[in-house]
């Protein structure tokens, strides 16, 4: 099982959400249908789809990439990749690269804890929430379940098969942020630097908290276990 990542480098620094914005400018006047499946709305809205996101967004340094998950992922990925090249070729006097690579998605229990770092969590959804998060104690085992239901939908997503007695504990995080959701929407609570200790070994790019498809909750855990190739 795995997910695919196609990278743009353009020498531009992306935040999160940045990105899928501007795909969608790049993308607005071609094959809507086709954008909409990307940004995982309804065809004919801009309506989300609550099931997984099969594309995510990932900002980087130096520019920005699409991840794919599972069959449906890796297409949509490889259908508008082209498309986007074209239309930043076209608005732009930089030099761009783009970059294909087939990641490996795995997740073996262990019978002690492994520590995986968030760069930007979201993990507010609903008004209830933010009564959670005021609480110590309630707002840790909030964000604990969120980080194993999300692990549980991203593997279902990559056709990967999660073992039993998965245990998530929530070490400590930086602060917390503000994350954008929508023009007229009150921003989210984040959390910056999020560190869970879980009792197994994950391979590959995972996704874990709210707002995914804009690029919130990404962590590599083969990089941070130091297996990158």
């Amino acid at each position: 099982m795995s997910v695919v990542q196609t990278r743009f480098q353009d020498g531009r620094k992306y935040m999160p959400g940045e990105s899928r914005g501007y795909v969608a400018q790049l993308l607005d006047a071609c094959q809507p249908e086709l954008l909409a499946a990307l940004m995982n709305y309804e065809s004919g809205s801009n309506q989300t789809i609550s099931e997984f996101p099969s594309v995510h967004f990932r900002g980087y340094q130096d520019g920005f990439a699409l991840l794919g998950y599972g069959e449906k992922g890796e297409e949509l990925v490889g259908d508008v990749s082209p498309l986007i090249f074209k239309a930043m070729a076209e608005r732009s006097d930089r030099v761009i690269q783009v970059e294909t690579k087939k990641m490996a998605m795995d997740c073996e229990i262990r019978p002690y804890k492994l520590e995986y770092t968030v760069g930007k969590i979201v993990v507010q959804k609903k008004a209830r929430h933010r009564e959670l998060l005021n609480d110590p104690v309630a707002g840790k085992a909030h964000i604990e379940a969120l980080f194993l239901r999300s692990l549980e939908r991203n593997a279902d997503a990559a056709g990967v098969v999660l073992p039993d007695g998965i245990q998530v504990e929530l070490l400590g995080a930086k602060n917390i942020f503000a994350a954008k959701n929508g023009e007229g929407r009150p921003a989210l609570m984040g959390v910056n630097g999020a560190v869970f200790a879980v009792n197994a070994r994950l391979t590959g790019i995972w996704s874990v908290g709210y707002l995914l498809s804009k690029g919130y909750g990404q962590f590599n855990a083969t990089a941070q276990l130091g297996g990158a190739q």
